[in-house]
């Protein structure tokens, strides 16, 4: 399933991706999908979403055999037990993976002497 909207901070074509559905979490916390489009650019570091555009979590990692990996996702959400069973996204730009930044990093000033 792929979706297409307008970023309304980048005024960017941006396509929603299925990632997959969140089948359980595991003792360390994480989230655990199964990979449903195994020829998708899925690598660590995208940020994952819910049908309403909401930020789940991040990839960790992709774990698993290649022809049917699973994704470990680093929640940002606390409300655990209403995740389970939910389908999940990616967001791509069409030329490159999308990466969803935080505009509240904090800049550090680099101090050399």
């Amino acid at each position: 399933m792929t979706e297409e909207y307008v970023s309304n901070s980048d005024y960017q074509i941006l396509t929603m991706e299925l990632l997959g559905e969140i089948l359980h979490f595991s003792k360390s916390g994480r989230m655990i999908v199964k990979v449903e489009n195994n020829d998708s650019h899925v690598k660590s570091g995208l940020i994952v979403l819910d049908n309403k555009d909401k930020r789940v979590g991040k990839i960790a990692e992709l774990i698993g055999s290649v022809n049917s990996p699973y994704a470990s996702i680093i929640p940002f959400v606390q409300t655990k037990s209403k995740l389970a069973g939910l389908k999940v996204y990616f967001g791509t730009d069409g030329r490159k993976d999308f990466h969803f930044k935080s505009k509240n990093k904090k800049r550090i000033k680099n101090n050399k002497k």
